[in-house]
């Protein structure tokens, strides 16, 4: 789904169509994860152990995500120089959009896939702990 820059995509975007798919598909993953966590009746250490780890996990796969990113728009820069001979960023900034068709691979690869696991498992960890009886009875106690 994603086009050599320069290319047109003919139809639009089709992974526009996989957004409104991947909510749905959250929302299901989080309500399924909660209830199972809720049957496994998770200690609060490991509610919260799990939530900082996810969290972790989710801010330096951002940053990863960021800069390749920034190294992809970097890579089309020096290709657009090697072939005209300048950079035209005005461009290089249009096919590095959002919806542009032309960065789908930054958006739908290996490291956004774990991310959206890992984001699934902390709401539902934040959703068990705030939920639990057991984590509000653990606070009074400390």
């Amino acid at each position: 789904m994603n086009p050599e820059p320069g290319q047109t995509s003919g139809n639009g975007n089709p992974a526009i169509l996989f957004l409104f798919i991947l909510v749905i598909m959250f929302f299901s993953f989080v309500y399924l994860l909660t209830k199972v966590l809720f049957a496994l009746n998770v200690k609060l250490l490991v509610l919260r152990v799990g939530m900082a780890l996810a969290l972790l996990h989710l801010v330096i796969s951002f940053l990863y995500q960021r800069s390749a990113f920034a190294k992809y728009k970097k890579t089309l820069a020096e290709r657009y120089k090697e072939d005209f001979g300048f950079v035209d960023w005005q461009y290089i900034d249009s096919i590095t959009s959002f919806m542009s068709i032309h960065v789908n691979k930054q958006f739908f690869n290996v490291n956004t896939y774990m991310m959206f696991l890992t984001a699934s498992l902390f709401f539902s960890l934040l959703l068990v702990g705030f939920f639990n009886k057991k984590w509000q009875v653990a606070e009074r106690e400390e």
